[in-house]
């Protein structure tokens, strides 16, 4: 298999030809991925350095993230309940924003802006230097080689990203809570645990899981498809991160309608 797009012949028609050759390079992705856990021959030992190296790159600006829009959450929510005498509420609103949507969604951007753009750094810098060529040449699977590990090791620090922001956001609008409004625990603590579900946390790293994956399928697809050397490099960095970004958000809005028709919210029931 021969890595490389056709000439674009205009806007409009790069766009489909590049979302038709997404498509059908993931579904090839993915059925790599099934064989080769199948047949036991998923690389075990470039799988866990993907892991490290994933997890190296993401932690560290997903927590910085998340700890102040957890904050940003406890004071825009302490300041409107505070307004219309709801003040004790403000757990419920954490479970619903933090653990619903907010968790899932900065493990997104760091998988689609951090992770993505590392690995298609890495499958671009190959590309341009014919090691995947070489690769071929020596007839080895490419996808199955360098793309299953990588699929494999986006949902895993996925999930345990998630679990880690997750905690840390509630953690922050606990404490502002606590110390800055000077609100009762007992009262944050309440209204968390009656209307943050298990159900909604489990959504929450099935999301975390699907947007690790669709990052990592178009950074590998833009990694493996780029050319003109170092710019070139560049150029696919930028696309894969803003068609990842567009995907995710996409992909958000879909998984978040399907939960709430099929998942009745907390008192509707």
């Amino acid at each position: 298999m021969t890595y490389e797009l056709p000439t674009a012949k205009g806007p409009a028609r790069d766009v489909a030809t590049q979302g038709g050759y997404l498509i059908g390079f993931s579904v090839q992705a993915l059925v790599a991925l099934v064989r080769a856990l199948l047949r036991r021959r998923l690389s075990l030992s470039e799988t866990v350095t993907q892991i490290l190296f994933i997890g190296r790159v993401s932690t560290g600006p997903s927590l910085l993230l998340m700890i102040p829009i957890g904050v940003f959450i406890a004071v825009s929510v302490g300041e409107l309940a505070g307004r219309i005498g709801a003040g004790g509420y403000s757990g419920a609103v954490v479970a619903f924003i933090v653990v619903g949507q907010a968790a899932a969604l900065v493990c997104a951007l760091m998988m689609a802006g951090v992770a993505g753009s590392a690995i298609c750094t890495d499958l671009g810098s190959r590309k341009i230097r014919e090691e995947v060529d070489a690769l071929e040449v020596m007839g080895i699977d490419v996808v199955e080689r360098l793309v299953a590990p990588r699929l494999v090791a986006a949902v895993v620090v996925s999930l345990a990203l998630c679990s880690m922001v997750t905690f840390g956001g509630v953690l922050a609008c606990y404490l502002y809570h606590i110390y800055v409004q000077h609100l009762p625990a007992g009262t944050f603590m309440a209204t968390f645990s009656q209307y943050g579900r298990m159900s909604d946390f489990v959504m929450a790293l099935v999301k975390a899981a699907v947007f690790g994956l669709t990052s990592t399928l178009v950074a590998t697809f833009k990694g493996l498809h780029t050319k003109g050397g170092p710019r070139g490099v560049a150029d696919s960095v930028n696309e894969a991160v803003v068609i990842a970004f567009a995907l995710v958000f996409i992909v958000n809005a879909v998984i978040s309608a399907l939960y709430t028709v099929i998942v009745p919210a907390v008192g509707s029931y």
